[in-house]
Order: C-alpha cells, then structure tokens, then sequence
C-alpha cells in the first residue's frame, strides 16, 4: 500500500473537523433563516409552518449541543462524553429525541401535503394551524417518553479494557441492536422516503382528479416539492451511517486487525460527517426549489442590512452637523475682532 490506514483516520479526522465545523456555521446560519421566514406573515398562517419551524428549532440547537461534541470526540480524539456519566446520558438521550422528533414532524408533514388536497372536507380540516400545535406537542412528548428517556437511564459510561478509559454506550445490548438493525435502517433511511413518496402519489392523484386545482394555494405546492427534495437528501445522508452502525452491531464479537479496525473507523467518521449534513441543508433546498422563499429570504437579508446602514449614519450626520457650526464660530470670532479694532 502506498499509505497507511492510520493516514485513512487522519485524513477523515481532519474532514470531520473542518468540515463539520463549517457545516454547524452554515447549518445554524440556515435554521435561524428558516425560524424567520416561517414565522412572519403571510408563511406563518399555513398550518405546515409550524412543523418547518419546530424542524428548524430543533436543528439549530441539534449542531452546537451535540454534533460539536461529537467533532471534540471523533476529530480531536477529546472524549467529553467519558468525563461525566451526566453529560453522557444527557448527550445520549437529547441526541435519540431531537433525530426522532424530526423523523415524527417529517411524518407529520408528509400527512398535511396529503390532507390538504384531500376530496374529503373531514381530512382536510386536520389540516390546520391548531391540529399542527396539538400534534407538535404529542408527537415531541411521545418522542421523549418512549425514546428519548429510556435513552437516559440505559446509557452510562462503562470502563473500556483495563487501561481505565471509558466509553458512553448503553447497558442494554438489546437496545444497540434494535438501534442498529430497525431504528437506523428504517426510521432514518427507507421509512421516511417510503412515507413521502405515498403521499406525494396521493396528493398528485388528489389533484390530478379534481375539476378545480386551484384551491390549492401556490405555496402548497412549493412546499411540497421543497418536503420531497429534503427527505430524498436526507435518506441520502443516513444511508451510509446505518449501514456503518449495523456492520459494526453484526460484526461485534468479530476480531479485527489494526489495518481493518482503522478502515472501519475511516468510514464510521466520514459517515458521521455526511449523516449531519440533514441538519445544514434544509434551508438551501428550500431557497434552491422555492421562489417564495427566496423572496422572503432576500426581504429579511435586505432588512438586517438596512438596520445595519440605520446604526451607521447618525454618526456621518452628526459630523456633518458639527462643520456649520465651527464655521459660525470662526465667523462669530472674526466679527468681534473687528469690532474692538
């Protein structure tokens, strides 16, 4: 080999770091734009904003809170999470909630596409900025309750070999193994695509077999193929993290060499980096497929810029301000002096 494979590991380090240092700028850069835009006028009354904001929260605070300790621990091999078994449960069980209560406000916005073009007034009354609300909060209490918490009490660190190290997992091994093998594979990868494909097919049905299509409003429509473009680049993203995961589940008992054990680890980081990309993406697919939210994005850019302009020219204009005055004085002094000559 014209290299090692522990070059392999530094240069996926080096990625994970530069890389995923950029990709918490840009994606809390992008969030904050998508809490902006979703919560003015006229976006903020469609009922679908409410998810896009809640997604928007959660991702904002997703990347510092625990996507920077994971570049600490992976990239510059500083393990926060072995320091404290508090810090670990709470990174653990923070980390499950937040990628599952994405995955259910998906879910929930794949259903509102589908109930808003519905025939049925029934179905498409559930479409609404209350019931948007009402399943926001079951769906984030659901999330924590039946993940998020048993996430908190079965992690803890647990010594690693006899040289005193120790790693943040859980205390279950049926737990990884149902992480790896069905919440992974399937919540993060086939099921969210899967979902948003059968009700795009329903709603085009819905649509195509109406006499009038225009009771769907045009950004409806924008934020349906916006919704369909981050789920594919989503399932994208989570693809090569499952299936790293569930090699890794499969394979545990397996005895590895150095140069295989670092092969490994060379994928496991470099699918840690794309896996993240999820939560930095959302609002460039958005301003990419929509010119609504291009307009809206360009009116609040433009507005920080001119507040920005409104800081700046009390200044110039209290300096031209202080010109006429000095000249009046000068005046003022030069008349007296004749005066008394």
């Amino acid at each position: 080999m014209f290299f090692s494979t522990v070059t392999l590991v530094l240069v996926a380090r080096q990625i994970l770091i530069y890389g995923g240092l950029l990709m918490i700028f840009i994606g809390m850069f992008g969030s904050l734009m998508i809490i902006l835009i979703f919560s003015r006028n006229p976006l903020n009354q469609n009922p679908c904003s409410i998810y896009i904001t809640v997604n928007g929260i959660l991702s904002f605070l997703f990347l510092p809170f625990y996507y920077l300790p994971n570049i600490l621990t992976f990239g510059f091999q500083i393990n926060l999470l072995a320091l404290n078994t508090s810090f670990c449960k709470f990174q653990m069980s923070y980390a499950i909630f937040t990628v599952t209560s994405s995955f259910i406000i998906n879910c929930f916005i794949s259903f509102d596409r589908y109930a808003i073009s519905s025939r049925s007034a029934r179905i498409r009354s559930l479409s609404s900025r209350k019931m948007s609300l009402y399943l926001v909060v079951i769906g984030l209490v659901s999330a924590w309750c039946f993940i998020g918490l048993p996430a908190a009490i079965l992690f803890e660190n647990v010594p690693l070999g006899s040289n005193g190290s120790y790693v943040c997992t859980s205390k279950s091994t049926m737990f990884l193994l149902i992480a790896a093998l069905v919440y992974y594979p399937i919540l993060e990868g086939v099921l969210p695509i899967v979902l948003a494909i059968y009700f795009w097919y329903l709603t085009r049905k819905h649509i195509r077999t109406l006499n009038n299509q225009q009771f769907i409003r045009r950004f409806d429509t924008h934020i349906t193929r916006m919704f369909m473009f981050q789920v594919i680049a989503n399932a994208i993203a989570s693809v090569p993290f499952a299936t790293i995961n569930l090699y890794r589940s499969l394979t545990i008992q397996v005895i590895r060499s150095e140069d295989q054990e670092n092969i490994v680890q060379f994928f496991r980081v470099i699918a840690i980096c794309l896996f993240y990309i999820q939560y930095c993406t959302d609002f460039y697919i958005y301003i990419i497929t929509s010119s609504e939210i291009r307009g809206q994005a360009r009116r609040i850019l433009c507005c920080w810029h001119q507040r920005w302009n409104d800081r700046v020219v009390p200044v110039r204009t209290l300096a031209v301000l202080v010109l006429p005055t000095d000249k009046t004085n000068t005046t003022r002094n030069s008349a007296e002096n004749k005066i008394h000559t």
